[in-house]
């Protein structure tokens, strides 16, 4: 049996600082969108409208309904996240038993599922305009927010959402509108 007084002294782990550097406010200006490629786009200014905290940019649209940064740093974190559980899932994105050809799907915080169903029509939604200047054309974005209410009805094959429990704050509703808004079957 160890005691206290026989067991190693624990090193702290290095403390994570905040990138020093000018922070680059234009990082998600307008201009740096592709209009061609969304089919009605008419986001407010006020969406870019990045607030700042300690050398880390978050969201502005609805301001603290997502706890997490939203800059370059936090996006390289949820996409190590994402090959993670790849390589935890065998390569598959899910395990719901959607079928292989859905038409319609719905991805709340934008992920890649529209690159595996081309043929789908993908509507990704997320409080940040964070998305890539080149998307598939099977895929349109709208920022919103996913705890408001959903007004799509019973129209999708499948709803993707993963990693996103821990910040909605009624993780209850978004699930059952979730539910709500599957096709019979889906």
């Amino acid at each position: 049996m160890s005691t206290a007084e026989t067991q190693p002294i624990q090193q702290p782990a290095a403390v994570i600082e905040a990138a020093d550097g000018p922070v680059d406010p234009s990082e998600f200006d307008p201009v740096e969108w592709d209009a061609s490629s969304v089919e009605s786009a008419s986001l407010s200014s006020s969406v870019y409208a990045h607030e700042y905290e300690s050398g880390r940019r978050y969201h502005s649209y609805r301001h603290d309904r997502y706890p997490m940064p939203n800059d370059e740093t936090e996006q390289g974190r949820e996409d190590t996240k994402h090959v993670m559980l790849l390589e935890l899932m065998d390569g598959k994105h899910y395990y719901s038993p959607i079928g292989n050809d859905p038409q319609k799907i719905l991805d709340v915080g934008t992920g890649t599922v529209a690159d595996k169903f081309p043929s789908a029509s993908v509507l990704g939604i997320d409080l940040s305009p964070i998305q890539p200047t080149w998307i598939p054309p099977n895929v349109k974005f709208l920022v919103d927010d996913a705890e408001d209410e959903w007004m799509y009805g019973d129209v999708f094959d499948f709803v993707h959402l993963r990693h996103m429990a821990s910040v909605f704050r009624h993780l209850d509703k978004v699930l059952g509108q979730a539910y709500d808004n599957l096709k019979p079957g889906g």
